[in-house]
């Protein structure tokens, strides 16, 4: 006879292995100090990236002005300036980077957890069906 709750714990195990199970398996492969340290990394070369394509941008923006300041114009004052704002900028968004990859393994880590839990409650629920039905031994 089918047994109803095991029947809906499996559910909700392959509703959780179709859709959370994959996004946060990635995430509770890791200890915490090394998947934020991965994302902090990617971010550092994604910031970047970032970072580069916003000043192309300002200076193709920017450029008649820059053309005809270009020889009074301050370079070591200018070339400064850009670093400090990109400092700022990469420290602003690896700090970001940092938190949302602490939170996403903590939820990934609680999740897991939950999974466990719930095939821990199926086995028992497989085992009191097996004690149930065996012979009785004398």
């Amino acid at each position: 006879m089918i047994d109803t709750e095991r029947v809906r714990e499996m559910t909700k195990l392959s509703a959780y292995e179709t859709h959370e199970g994959k996004q946060y398996r990635q995430a509770v492969r890791y200890f915490r100090s090394d998947f934020v340290g991965i994302h902090v990394i990617k971010g550092f070369f994604s910031g970047t990236a970032a970072f580069g394509i916003c000043l192309v941008m300002w200076g193709v923006y920017h450029l008649e002005e820059l053309i005809a300041g270009l020889g009074s114009m301050d370079l070591i004052q200018l070339g400064t300036d850009i670093l400090v704002r990109y400092l700022f900028f990469l420290t602003v968004y690896l700090a970001a980077v940092a938190i949302y990859a602490n939170v996403y393994h903590a939820a990934g880590t609680k999740n897991m957890k939950r999974y466990y839990r719930r095939l821990k409650r199926l086995g028992r629920l497989y085992e009191e069906q097996e004690s149930r039905s065996a012979p009785m031994r004398r």
